[in-house]
């Protein structure tokens, strides 16, 4: 999945920054295609993307010609996605009329990442507001709360996330159920908002240990994984009241089980017996199996 990635105000365009830096690539091609919008001038020596796809944007009127600008540039891309923070009402603003534009130019899908302030501390009437104006615009809206270090969650999910169906043409290797990008959008594209379960777990040597053992370490592996992901949403949300979900699994081929993966999706079954799951792996060859777990089409954010 290749995105056009624009971070909007000073938070998101360091969010971008680490795209560019850390995002996954495929065949030596970056999955993410960074560009960065602030309004204020000191900034841009801050952010280290390229200089050409970094833009002083003073207010909405000067959107368009950011856009332009972008579209000089040979890139392809599968959606858009625009970052920002609510806390700041410049990166709303100006994400507004991004997403309009974008809308209006381009027929991929448009994804907004938004951080929102920490939960308890925030004015819920003015978040309702802003969350109700960015759906409006986006067709996909995933939420990440805002406290420190959550830029990393966002990363390390998102590049899973970005290499389901990429095909590397040197390795060649397929995981045990493909997921692509029409997947991944189709799961998205369910109404309300997004949020993602994040987990990993090293993968220890095993000496001596018969085949079936291993089977049932992994698929132990797999459900404690399950378990983690749930704890460590990216915000804390009624995820059983979720249209979709997705399952996602990056690791060496051969941890991941078949039994694994049916006893996850009896677990989501059981959350909530009419959502719509889908599942799937991508093949990786570090020594850790990673899990992407994402609902779509929720309403509620518990407080």
């Amino acid at each position: 999945m290749r995105l056009l990635t624009i971070g909007v105000g000073l938070r998101g365009a360091k969010i971008a920054e680490g795209f560019q830096k850390r995002g996954a690539r495929v065949n030596r091609v970056p999955l993410f295609k960074c560009f960065a919008i602030l309004g204020d001038e000191n900034q841009m020596k801050t952010i280290a993307i390229r200089d050409d796809r970094k833009f002083y944007v003073p207010s909405k009127k000067a959107v368009p010609g950011v856009l332009n600008s972008i579209t000089k540039i040979y890139e392809i891309w599968e959606g858009c996605q625009i970052i920002l923070s609510l806390e700041d009402d410049y990166a709303f603003d100006i994400a507004l009329e991004l997403n309009e534009r974008i809308k209006e130019v381009f027929e991929d899908p448009v994804m907004s990442l938004v951080l929102i302030p920490t939960l308890g501390s925030v004015d819920l009437a003015e978040l309702k507001r802003k969350l109700i104006e960015i759906r409006k615009r986006s067709d996909i809206l995933f939420l990440f709360e805002g406290r420190i270090g959550i830029e990393e969650k966002i990363l390390n999910s998102m590049n899973i996330l970005a290499l389901a169906g990429e095909v590397d043409i040197k390795k060649r290797v397929a995981g045990e159920v493909v997921v692509d990008t029409s997947d991944i959008f189709n799961a998205l594209k369910s109404g309300g908002f997004s949020v993602i379960g994040f987990a990993e777990k090293e993968i220890p040597f095993s000496i001596f240990k018969k085949k079936s053992e291993l089977k049932a370490i992994r698929t132990k592996r797999m459900i404690e994984l399950y378990e983690l992901a749930l704890q460590n949403l990216s915000i804390s949300a009624k995820v059983e009241e979720a249209k979709s979900s997705l399952i996602l699994f990056a690791s060496p081929k051969e941890e991941i089980t078949m039994e694994g993966i049916f006893e996850i999706i009896g677990k989501i079954e059981k959350m909530n017996s009419s959502m719509e799951i889908r599942y799937g792996d991508c093949p990786m060859q570090k020594r850790k199996v990673s899990l992407v777990l994402l609902f779509s089409g929720i309403k509620s954010i518990k407080f």
